[in-house]
């Protein structure tokens, strides 16, 4: 084993660090208690116990976050059950961690040897969020039609056969509870543990195949030893839906209202026109005016409705054009979740092939409260900490040398151009006091000295050990302040 502070090799019974000194005893227990914990997941995948290997490869990386055989055994795991952006970003992080002789290389190398399997992954978490999200607003059918494409192209993504299955058995009908049965028997072998699909299971107790008397409880392998229990499952864990459906525009409203005004405009003309001939002038007047008023509203009230009637059709229009997509396989109206899945795995190959500046790029477009899973926001931070630092860096010296006409802008000082560079460098990394500088020095060849001013106080202020401290005192002087 490696000493924790200096990192030099000890050997696993020695009690101290014969380099630094480091006391080790603790240390090794809690590397025994990660290799138990390790083994122990080892034995469950072994006997397709996914579920419990899962939980305890999490409490092995608990113990020991270099644990690499355990990342990289979870990454398979997720793998195999279809989780593809997971299993990467555990072997990604595993080769951060062991960038030599680390099997994650050969995982990772396995899928970028064929651009067309990543790319079949990446229409499959695609189609996968497009059901996701229909599913969430009611639209079961377009969700069932994505969802048949998923389970079709992955059989063994256990998540989008259990979704499918959730969504047959909210439609009541046998023929639909039939194909909820069969989807969940088809991936109980995979994971024999999984609580989700013998709940459903359970559910669907009732359900009659040919050649079948009833439905069986979740076949275990062979060679799995005997479990006294299974994990209880919580009856209450088939939630339906909530069914949604949108109302058609009606134009009865708007004509009921017409008529109204119609009718309210010849009992006037009929009614109180006569009246008003025997008051006097004044209240002849008045009388006018309040119709003028009237007729006014009347107005008012149908064009709010023809407005309305618009802006209803405008949404139909809408809907026709989701179901279109929908049928197509290409769905454009689902609030940016395709668009962030494909920059967060567009980012996840940048960063895989050393590319931080293009990584951090691509970064920058995923909204991380878009991201549905635990293990893509731990990605999306993990790559945006290695990456962004980067990025404004080399946004920095890209300014630097547009304001100074040197470099790639030799001779051809562009004191706006090189304000962009310095705030792109700035959006990456707000501590970048270089960043700062730089910004106040533009603006101060722009006589913008307002500006100027807020950039070195910024410097001066918030960042008193920075270098660039004394140039930035020195500028304010220079401008007066």
């Amino acid at each position: 084993m490696r000493c924790p502070r200096c990192n030099a090799e000890v050997s696993f019974k020695k009690d101290r660090c014969d380099n630094c000194g480091q006391e080790l005893r603790n240390y090794r227990r809690v590397l025994s208690a990660s290799n138990i914990c390790y083994n122990r997941g080892l034995e469950q995948a072994k006997v397709r116990d996914l579920s419990g290997a899962i939980a305890s490869l999490h409490k092995s990386l608990k113990f020991n976050k270099l644990n690499t055989s355990a990342r990289n055994l979870l990454g398979l795991i997720y793998f195999e059950e279809g989780e593809i952006v997971s299993a990467l970003s555990e072997w990604v992080i595993s080769k951060h961690f062991q960038e030599e002789h680390n099997e994650a290389d050969y995982y990772i190398g396995l899928i970028q040897s064929n651009p067309n399997r990543l790319e079949t992954y990446s229409q499959m978490v695609k189609k996968y969020n497009s059901a996701l999200f229909s599913a969430q607003n009611g639209d079961e059918d377009m969700a069932i039609i994505q969802l048949k494409k998923v389970v079709s192209t992955n059989p063994k993504f256990i998540r989008a056969h259990q979704l499918l299955a959730l969504l047959y058995m909210k439609t009541g009908k046998k023929e639909d509870r039939v194909r909820a049965y069969k989807l969940m028997k088809s991936i109980s072998g995979v994971d024999v543990t999984n609580t989700t699909t013998l709940a459903y299971l359970k559910e669907l107790s009732d359900v009659h195949i040919k050649g079948e008397n009833a439905a069986p409880k979740a076949e275990k392998p062979a060679e799995q030893p005997v479990r006294k229990t299974l994990p209880r499952v919580d009856d209450n864990a088939y939630k339906p839906i909530t069914l949604y459906k949108e109302e058609k525009p009606s134009v009865l409203p708007f004509v009921h209202v017409l008529l109204g005004l119609i009718a309210g405009i010849v009992i006037m003309q009929f009614l109180i026109t006569p009246a008003l001939k025997k008051h006097s002038s004044d209240k002849e007047n008045k009388a006018f005016k309040t119709y003028s008023e009237n007729l006014a509203s009347g107005e008012s009230d149908v064009s709010t409705l023809k407005n309305a009637n618009t802006e209803l059709q405008k949404q139909v229009d809408e809907l026709t054009q989701r179901l279109s997509d929908y049928q197509s396989g290409n769905p454009t109206d689902l609030d940016g979740v395709q668009a962030v899945y494909d920059n967060l795995i567009q980012a996840m190959q940048y960063y895989i092939n050393d590319d931080k500046l293009s990584a951090a790029k691509a970064l920058d477009k995923v909204d991380p409260d878009s991201l549905a899973g635990d293990e893509a926001k731990k990605f999306y931070k993990k790559i945006k900490k290695e990456t962004y630092s980067t990025a404004s860096e080399s946004f920095f010296e890209q300014g630097r040398d547009c304001y100074n006409g040197q470099g790639d802008y030799a001779g051809q000082k562009d004191y706006d151009k090189a304000i962009k560079l310095l705030k792109k460098a700035l959006k990456f990394n707000a501590d970048n006091t270089d960043a700062m500088y730089f910004l106040g020095r533009c603006y101060q060849q722009k006589s913008d000295f307002e500006t100027a001013k807020q950039y070195y106080d910024q410097v001066v202020n918030d960042y008193p050990d920075s270098v660039r401290v004394a140039e930035a005192k020195s500028r304010l002087r220079e401008i007066g302040q």
